[in-house]
């Protein structure tokens, strides 16, 4: 009995100094890799050191773009360089950025369109031809239209809506946010901070915004530089892992999604199906990455699995897509005249 007794004591004491040392070696990892995510990353910094951070200031080449609405509002140009005055004290005091108007002109805005989000992609591919040395573009819509502000994730170009003429404080935290999402900010619901969901009101960045911004901070805002750059991807993903709010989609599978619907559009579907894949291993509940999957699918000849990602797609709330869901349909009506032992899926039984 005592054997037994000393045989069970030595095992706990071996399992708690075990665990012990299991627990310490875990926050020491968590540590070391907060430690690595409050700086920005060399390979994307283009700096041989990245504590150069705390000492140069990175200066961003800024194009504005407006309509001709905006072209007959007397002063604006004056309230515009009052909004990025505000616009760099935020920026310089948290992240050593300051954003530098270079060039001013007209741009030919549709006037038909009655949504911010439509308009910016409408015109967003157009925008990104443009000949010019900014590194950052800014179009403003002087004309009352739905929506504030709109940016791509990890792009160079956003919209703001002219709502208040640039009079207000508002206007430069609008700009201010946008701009955030350039460096893959995603929304936060800490209802102090700049990314706010909606409604931000604060030139304040809390700790979740921060940390992707200054990871980012030097970011050429070049999506090639980084989009098959697993070891940037992770880092940004493991921190959208960390904070982010609820329903909001997984910058990095936002980032390769668009560049699948690229792919899916140009008609490199082999591409397209690789990246839209790896998309879905970062944020597999998107029904937009699943919808151009199935469609991905479906021009590769791979009928099933269409039919799956499209199901898929319904019920991760994709819009519905009646053309493609009935060609679909009638391919499967098509290949079961051809040899009756393959199912229609869409066929209930």
């Amino acid at each position: 009995m005592y054997l037994l007794n000393n045989f069970k004591t030595r095992l706990i004491r071996n399992l708690v100094y075990q665990s012990s040392i299991l627990f310490l070696l875990i926050l020491l990892v968590n540590k070391v890799l907060l430690a690595n995510e409050n700086v920005c990353i060399d390979t994307i910094c283009n700096e041989s050191d990245s504590q150069s951070y705390n000492n140069e200031i990175r200066e961003i080449k800024v194009l504005v773009l407006y309509d001709d609405n905006i072209f007959f509002e007397e002063g604006w140009e004056d309230n515009l360089n009052e909004r990025f005055i505000e616009v760099n004290n935020f920026y310089y005091s948290n992240f050593k950025i300051k954003w530098k108007i270079t060039a001013i002109q007209q741009y030919p805005f549709s006037k038909d369109i009655e949504k911010l989000s439509t308009l910016f992609s409408l015109h967003k591919e157009d925008i990104l031809k443009l000949d010019t040395d900014a590194e950052v573009i800014i179009s403003i819509i002087g004309r009352d239209i739905k929506g504030s502000g709109i940016a791509a994730t990890f792009s160079n170009i956003i919209m703001v809506s002219n709502y208040d003429k640039l009079l207000s404080y508002r206007s430069s935290v609008i700009i201010a946010h946008e701009l955030g999402h350039l460096f893959g900010a995603w929304h936060t619901q800490r209802t102090e901070d700049f990314m706010l969901v909606s409604g931000a009101n604060n030139l304040y960045a809390g700790k979740e915004s921060s940390s992707i911004v200054k990871l980012m901070r030097n970011y050429n805002f070049t999506p090639e530089t980084i989009i098959n750059n697993s070891k940037v991807l992770n880092r940004i993903s493991r921190l959208y892992e960390r904070h982010h709010a609820r329903g909001e989609i997984n910058p990095v599978a936002r980032l390769l999604t668009d560049y699948g619907n690229k792919y899916y559009l140009n008609k490199k579907y082999s591409s397209a199906l690789d990246i839209l894949k790896d998309s879905i291993t970062y944020y597999g509940r998107w029904g937009k990455t699943r919808m151009i999957l199935s469609k991905t699918y479906y021009e590769l000849g791979m009928y099933s699995n269409a039919f799956t990602e499209l199901t898929r797609a319904m019920f991760f709330g994709s819009q519905p897509d009646l053309n493609y869901e009935n060609k679909l349909k009638n391919k499967f009506i098509e290949l079961n005249k051809l040899d009756p032992s393959i199912n229609n899926p869409f066929i209930t039984r």
